[in-house]
Order: C-alpha cells, then structure tokens, then sequence
C-alpha cells in the first residue's frame, strides 16, 4: 500500500485530503488574485504581464477542481462529473476567450453551467459551506443572462469581459476562503 492511502484502495488518508484541502486554498488564492490584478494591467498596455496573470488565473483553477471533484464524488456523481467537465471547459474556453473576444459569449455560458452545477450542489450538501451555494447559481444565472443578452442588446465584449473576470477574481477568493476554513 502507498503512503497517505488508507486501507480501503483508492481512498487517502484524512491526513493527505486536509493536505489537498489547504493547497487548493492557496491555489485558488493565487488563481483568484491573479484575475484581479490581471484587469489592472489591462490587455492594451502591458499585454505580456496581462497574459501572464490570465494564465496564472485560469491554470490554477485546475488543481482546485480537482479537489473539489473529489469531495463532489463523495455526494453525487453525476454532480462530480458534470462539474469537473464543466470547470475545466471553464477554464479552456476563459483562457482563450481573453484572447479572441468572439469566444467571450461560449466563454460565459460554460461558465454558468460550471457554476450552476458546483453550486447547486453546494447549496444542498455540504460538500463546501453552504453559504457559497447561493450566490454561485446566482452568478451562473448572472453569466448565462449577459451571454445570450449581449448580442441583442449589443454590449461590449471586452467590457463584459472585464467585469467577469473581475466577478471570477472575488469568486474564487471566496471559494479559497471555503476551502480553507474546511480544512
């Protein structure tokens, strides 16, 4: 048997998931920071560091979702599955979307779905504090509504953009913050 497992095959020890748990949390610290700071550089002006930052952002969401797709796993499968599918789409699509501003409106939808999902679950289990359940499907409800109104009421792409990144910035704060209180 492997260090960290438990007797059971494929299950880790309380000790190698509260690991996991905290390296999520800085994970999604430093993601979430970085899609903040990444609209300070904005794309016009410094578009290496602006990149560098979206890349930062969106890559390390990806050990997050892991995570978290273990302790969906544990509540619902079918959760588990679509949120991993839908989180990684998330993070593809987000991280071209912020080079080709014709992806932005794909970019939101799978977001919402992705956010929909996770907190759906979230807000009936306790997989993750309850209290981010709410306000994730709100926000999927927000993304899903600015990506079909965008072209009808022709908003701006990059301004929608920006004020999603943003809005995935404090999300993902958040989600640190939950994750690292779970521990």
């Amino acid at each position: 048997m492997s260090p960290g497992r438990s007797s059971e095959i494929g299950q880790d020890s309380p000790d190698l998931v509260r690991t996991d748990t905290v390296k999520a949390a800085i994970w999604a610290t430093i993601a979430g920071a970085s899609q903040i700071i990444a609209v300070a550089f904005a794309q016009g002006f410094f578009p290496d560091w602006y990149f560098l930052f979206i890349a930062l952002g969106y890559a390390l969401l990806l050990p997050v979702i892991a995570v978290l797709h273990v302790r969906h796993a544990s509540v619902r499968q079918s959760g588990a599955i679509l949120g991993t599918s839908a989180g990684t789409a998330a993070v593809t699509v987000g991280l071209a979307a912020s080079a080709n501003m014709e992806l932005v409106v794909a970019a939101l939808l799978v977001r919402g779905i992705w956010w929909w999902t996770i907190g759906k679950m979230w807000a009936e289990t306790d997989v993750i504090p309850r209290w981010l359940g709410l306000p994730t499907m709100v926000l999927s409800v927000v993304a899903i509504a600015a990506a079909v109104a965008s072209a009808p009421m022709n908003m701006s792409a990059a301004a929608l953009w920006t004020a999603e990144r943003l809005i995935l910035g404090v999300w993902t704060l958040a989600l640190a913050v939950a994750l690292w209180r779970t521990r």
